[in-house]
């Protein structure tokens, strides 16, 4: 489930880009914004399926040691013990989570020393033996596949870069797509049969929210650039930076637009974005600015808040 928060540097991303080139139409960002936000799914699908690429190693090097000759029955059982854990059988079977990853296209071939080096870490780290001193419980199980999931693909730095290779906005995803993972696996509970995958929104408002602040961006646009050079007269609006004009432009239509989030919540989310995304020195300046305008947008009645809105 991806927050406003994310939803808002979607926007900003894509407004910028309409900053630097302007022969982007608005009909294009908002197709682009869909597509962005819809990629939080398919990285969400990578990284549940790196967890699953575990087991389907382990599983091909069970059948090797399986076909020997003289059989290594002690690794034989370990490795049992790691695949038969049936968080990965809800997985493989759950429909809705078979069809995410088959349209994600994911391909770990390349890299499957890499995940066998993990198989073989697994099975021979400290982790693995406390596991086995348990009963196997599920909350044990669970436990368990919390651990190497964060150890081995949540904090893997190896996979984030072949994230990025694949898409480079997805460094920005990753935290959502690991909690839609981590949920998942919160969400395996005893009786359960199938699995829940995430939505990628927590309701329709939140679903409608980007293209929303996209269009009051730009309803806005013309009286915002006004206001941001009347209440920066000091300035050379060339010395401005360009992320800088579309966080103020943004925050602006937030207040005029987005009644139900009040007005403080808007401001400290964009001077949070400036800190990420511009110069040092960025915040206070956007601040400044900012808080010259709302004065006057209060002055001339065009804060309209409603309900959680008029919080202050």
């Amino acid at each position: 489930m991806i927050t406003r928060r994310h939803i808002r540097i979607k926007v900003l991303h894509h407004l910028y880009a309409h900053a630097v080139d302007s022969e982007i139409s608005a009909a294009t960002l908002l197709k682009n914004l869909e597509k962005s936000i819809e990629e939080v799914h398919t990285l969400f699908a990578w990284d549940i399926n790196a967890l699953l690429r575990i087991k389907k190693l382990a599983k091909q090097q069970y059948d090797l040691v399986e076909k020997r000759n003289v059989k290594d029955l002690v690794l034989l059982e370990r490795i049992a013990k790691l695949i038969d854990i049936p968080f990965f059988a809800l997985c493989e079977e759950n429909a809705a989570l078979t069809t995410l990853m088959e349209s994600a296209h994911i391909q770990w071939s390349e890299y499957d020393q890499h995940f066998m080096n993990i198989v073989n870490t697994i099975l021979t780290g400290d982790l693995f033996e406390q596991y086995l001193s348990k009963e196997p419980t599920l909350l044990h199980q669970k436990r368990f596949i919390k651990e190497i999931y964060q150890e081995h693909i949540a904090e893997n730095e190896f996979i984030h870069d072949i994230y990025e290779d694949q898409h480079a906005q997805w460094s920005d995803d990753l935290d959502a797509a690991q909690m839609m993972t981590g949920k998942v696996i919160s969400n395996w509970n005893e009786g359960v049969l199938s699995l829940t995958i995430p939505n990628l929104f927590k309701d329709e408002n939140d679903a409608g929210f980007g293209p929303f602040l996209m269009r009051k961006y730009f309803e806005f646009a013309e009286d915002s650039v006004i206001r941001v050079k009347e209440k920066s007269k000091n300035w050379e609006t060339d010395r401005i930076a360009k992320i800088d004009v579309v966080l103020m432009k943004l925050c602006i239509a937030e207040w005029r637009g987005i009644d139900e989030v009040p007005v403080k919540v808007s401001l400290n989310e964009y001077l949070d974005l400036s800190k990420e995304y511009s110069t040092p020195k960025s915040s206070s300046f956007i601040n400044g600015i900012l808080d010259k305008i709302v004065t006057n947008l209060r002055e001339e009645g065009l804060l309209q808040k409603v309900g959680r809105g008029i919080i202050e």
